[in-house]
């Protein structure tokens, strides 16, 4: 406190959340996203201050001016509020934060990067501005946001890069390698930080660990971007292993990689003499760059400038560009020098001749017009009008109404394009016809064909369609998606890079796409539904939870092969549980649909081995076998499919077709081969292979990390590979979602060990990630009822969400889907104690806005109608009621699957368990544990699902399979804490031969 006033902090760096005195996040009302949202804005406006107008139009787009207006007045009264400061806001006009009632990070940042304090700006830099915080439907806020995390970005990383250098400077070796890790965590995929961090650390004599660190380059490059290792860093490598005295500070630098890399061309890709040269990246790297905006736009300007120079200077003649004949000759053209421009597509000006004289303007208009359009947005390629037109002139093809195909073609390959565009434009005054054909510059082949017609006093939206259906055409996409996609070019755009990265099984990399796809236009369903399908590849629930609600509500706009899709990921009854039936039915419908696609099979295949479950589905891994085989037979080169087939087959050696067709361990073409070796290795007691695997543990990617730990938790196999695995996630995860992801692995593997007090650990940490969504509170609250958690700790949860637990109308949609979160762990909380109160009304409220509730969803939210599903048979064996047998079995009836279930997933079949228990019932209740889905989450809850399996197995007489479950249980808690010592000792005695059984 100073002078009895409570001075608080925005926190924006790595997160966004107002923090008390003592660090401590604020919850309730100060946690509310506008309120963040509108701090954060004026946290970066700082000094100068914020127009009023500027804010509405970034915080209320949509709204009215006078509602808009009002709003904001609404807004500033509750920030007031909620952070108890009437003089929270200074100025009239322009609006500026009171420094001395709230400071901020990211105003820190900005004052010690104008200062030049470049240490002091290292220092705050805590992680991206506003990581993975977003406005639901507010685009311009998702822009405005970009953008500033962008420039902040830069900045650091131009401070690191002086610090490096400086410390390089006075051979402070080691200090040079601590700001050069830095630089790799906030660009990992950059080659030239990578280069860097090399360099230093050959330098300071760990030769070992800058050859370690070009692993990890590559292994990121393959498994996020599925691309090889960069050249640059390749050759780095091979001198590393060298007899060169690399200590030495006169060791010789690495050609083509010299200087800073804002000072160099290109990013990724760049090799030896890139910048001296001018050569442009390869379209890998142009893929590549799209997360480095610092590199990339040097580059693209560098070019853009010397372009205009030429062009300007009247030298495109002299030098050799396009010297064509007229068209009426029928000479061949000469050969060009190829002047490149870094870009994929060139539109070339298009014919107009016959169309009304009213469109003449549309011949080079086109060209503006229609490469506008077409830029990728990654920076790494430009599509320049200006030089485009500049050589057409320079080719004397200024007036003719029809240029030879081929001399528009080698105009094209003159200018360094991969694709031509060439199109014409007939029509009258008032409707006109625009047609275009993409032409391959190497082949001069015509790879697709796009017509759009419409009024002539509409060009504006004709150009926009003709554009999105040649960016469709040019990544191999049905033309007539056009229709069924988005008008924002943009995102279509990033949905297309996402649909290239989601075929290379570079699943990481598509999810971010598509989530900035849907960012742009929240009406994209068909980018939602491919968000959807990312995230459940991943096994993210909450993402996948999104990403379906907002797909279902869009589902007007998918076609019937994506609407198929999308009823039988999310179950016929979404939000709502299905029957397990229908649901294998759904997806019989998808490859019935579509029986000659291999990503059909594959789906039918995966859904079958993860949900259907042994106890739903008798021969269900069989039938997932026949259909990743059929997959397989449509297209053997289908990576998804060889990977889940290795992981359903036995691993040990015998049957060669088997191997042959899935092709598991060894296979380096499969992006998890890295894991599928370790399963292999230890099932097959292969201790050398293990310890092989195990020493690439902190080279291997998140994927073949997740995979391992998943599995080894799973399977109750090897899990100190788990603990391993899990520590290694925490070190690398840079991005929120990542980071929140390897928290979550950590408090299921402590939980299922017996290890509390770490699981306790991984729940504050879950705080500090997400402070406003009271998922700590409700995990501790679940890990009591299902996983054998502190009580106490419990009890203090719930009376915090009870003061929080006051539902507010108008509330925004976030805030509405964590009181419904709320709620639901709460009921359960209060059943458990035998209290009725308040739960009929939780039931209401979980089942009235349910999709809204989807669309929003929270870390660690039960899915609101499959919640109220698992209340009202909770409540009917709680109050005894006569139906209450029926209730159980009607729950027990439908497949608690990710899509509808949540994180209720994770704990479903054991509660439908213990209520068919109280019902006198044990076969029910030994079926209904088993009945737990595979692959969906990190499953919080297996020890306890071993443990009440081997329970009820004993009391219907199946010792033998008690026994089973009871020896997996003993593996998860081979260490526990001393309070359920107890527990497993009993556990112990039950299984040892001799023992008498209970």
């Amino acid at each position: 406190m100073s002078n009895g006033v409570q001075v608080l902090t925005l926190r924006t760096l790595g997160g966004v959340y107002v923090a008390d005195e003592l660090g401590q996040p604020l919850t309730g009302a100060a946690s509310q996203r506008r309120l963040l949202a509108l701090l954060a804005v004026l946290a970066i406006a700082g000094e100068r201050g914020q127009s009023r107008d500027k804010l509405i139009a970034l915080l209320w787009p949509e709204a009215g001016e006078e509602r808009a207006r009002h709003s904001l007045t609404q807004a500033l009264y509750a920030a007031r509020q909620a952070l108890k400061a009437e003089d929270l806001f200074e100025g009239r006009g322009d609006l500026r934060l009171n420094g001395e009632r709230l400071q901020s990070d990211v105003w820190e940042l900005e004052q010690a990067l104008a200062a030049g304090d470049d240490e002091r700006a290292a220092a705050l830099y805590a992680g991206p501005f506003a990581d993975g915080f977003y406005l639901p439907g507010c685009g311009e806020f998702e822009q405005w946001t970009s953008s500033q995390r962008a420039r902040l970005e830069d900045g650091v990383i131009g401070a690191l890069e002086r610090l490096a250098r400086q410390a390089e400077s006075d051979g402070r070796l080691r200090d040079a390698v601590e700001w050069r890790k830095r630089l790799a965590i906030i660009r990992p995929l950059d080659a030239s930080t990578a280069v860097g961090l090399m360099t230093s650390l050959a330098h300071a004599g760990d030769r070992a660990g800058a050859l370690q660190h070009a692993r990890l380059h590559e292994t990121l490059l393959r498994e996020e971007l599925g691309l090889q290792a960069d050249p640059v860093v390749a050759s780095l490598a091979a001198r590393l292993r060298e007899p060169v005295d690399w200590a030495s500070p006169t060791a010789p630098p690495v050609a083509g990689l010299t200087g800073t890399p804002s000072d160099r061309v290109g990013g990724i890709g760049a090799g030896p003499g890139a910048q001296e040269a001018g050569a442009a990246a390869p379209p890998e790297a142009r893929t590549a760059t799209a997360p480095l905006p610092a590199v990339a736009h040097q580059g693209r300007n560098v070019w853009r400038a010397r372009l205009w120079v030429l062009a300007a200077a009247g030298l495109a003649v002299s030098l050799g560009i396009l010297l064509y004949p007229t068209p009426a000759s029928d000479a061949p053209a000469p050969a060009a020098a190829p002047v490149p421009l870094e870009q994929s597509v060139v539109v070339a000006p298009f014919r107009v001749a016959g169309a009304s004289a009213s469109l003449a303007y549309l011949r080079e208009g086109m060209v503006e017009l229609l490469s506008t359009r077409l830029a990728d947005d990654s920076d790494s390629r430009s599509v320049d009008a200006g030089a485009v037109l500049a050589a057409w002139r320079a080719a004397n093809l200024n007036n003719p109404t029809e240029v030879p195909r081929g001399d528009v073609v080698r105009l094209a390959a003159g200018l360094g394009a991969e694709r031509v565009v060439i199109g014409n434009v007939v029509g009258t005054p008032s409707r006109v016809v625009i047609a275009a054909a993409v032409v391959d510059v190497s082949s001069q082949r015509t790879s697709g064909e796009a017509t759009v017609e419409g009024p002539a006093d509409s060009i504006t939206a004709l150009v926009d369609r003709l554009a999105a259906r040649i960016l469709l055409v040019g990544a191999g996409e049905d033309v007539t998606l056009s229709d069924r996609t988005t008008e924002s070019l943009r995102a279509l755009r990033v949905f297309l890079a996402g649909q290239a990265a989601f075929r290379r099984g570079s699943y990481t990399i598509a999810m971010r796409h598509y989530e900035d796809a849907v960012r742009v236009d929240s009406t994209f369903g068909l980018a939602a539904l491919q968000l959807a399908r990312t995230a459940d590849r991943l096994h993210l629930t909450q993402p996948r939870t999104r990403a379906l609600a907002l797909a279902w509500r869009e589902r007007g706009a998918l076609d019937a092969r994506a609407r198929t899709l999308l009823v039988a990921l999310a179950g016929p009854s979404f939000p709502a549980p299905s029957d397990p039936d229908e649901l294998i039915v759904a997806w019989e419908r998808l490859v019935t649909l579509t029986p000659d696609r291999a990503e059909s099979w594959f789906e039918l295949g995966d859904r079958l081995a993860r949900e259907a479950g042994p106890a739903a589905l008798a021969d269900a891994r069989a039938r997932a076998r026949v259909a990743l085989r059929r997959a397989l037979g449509l297209d053997s080169t289908y990576v998804p499919a060889r990977e889940l087939l290795a992981q359903l087959e036995d691993p040990r050696p015998g049957d060669a077709e088997r191997e042959k067709t899935s092709r598991a361990p060894g296979d380096s073409s499969v992006p998890l081969e890295a894991f599928l070796h370790w399963r292999s290795a230890v099932i097959a007691g292969d201790s050398v292979s293990v310890r092989g695997v195990r020493s690439r543990f902190s080279d291997l990617g998140p994927r073949n990390l997740r995979a391992i730990a998943a599995t080894a938790l799973a399977e109750a196999i090897s899990l100190g590979d788990a603990r391993r695995a899990v520590r290694q996630l925490l070190a690398k995860g840079s991005r929120l979602d990542d980071q929140l992801d390897a928290v979550l692995a950590d408090q299921a593997l402590a939980l299922n060990q017996g290890r509390l007090r770490d699981a306790e650990n991984a729940t504050r940490r879950l705080a500090e990630l997400q402070p406003g969504t009271h998922a700590h509170l409700r995990l501790r609250v679940l890990d009591a009822l299902y996983g054998a958690g502190d009580t106490t700790s419990a009890e203090t949860a719930v009376r915090a969400l009870e003061r929080r637990s006051v539902p507010r109308p108008g509330a925004d949609p976030s805030t509405r889907a964590v009181e419904l979160a709320d709620a639901c762990v709460m009921a359960q909380w209060r059943l458990h104690r035998s209290d009725t109160t308040g739960v009929r009304r939780a039931i209401e409220r979980l089942r009235a806005d349910s999709l809204a509730a989807g669309l929003a969803a929270p870390p660690l939210a039960a899915g609101s109608v499959a919640c109220s599903e698992l209340l009202r048979a909770w409540l009917a064996v709680t109050l005894m009621q006569p139906d209450a047998g029926r209730a159980v079995a009607r729950l027990d009836s439908l497949a608690f699957t990710a899509a509808p279930s949540g994180d209720a997933i994770m704990y479903a079949p054991v509660l439908i368990a213990r209520l068919y228990e109280r019902l006198g019932d044990p076969h029910a209740a030994l079926a209904a544990v088993r009945r737990r889905a595979k692959d969906v989450g990190w499953p919080r809850y297996l020890a306890t699902g071993w443990h009440d399996e081997g329970r009820y197995a004993m009391a219907a007489g199946a010792t033998g399979e008690a026994r089973e479950a009871f020896r997996r249980y003993l593996v998860l808690r081979s260490e526990p804490d001393p309070e359920l010592r107890g527990q497993v000792d009993t556990v112990r005695r039950l299984t040892t031969p001799g023992e008498p059984t209970p």
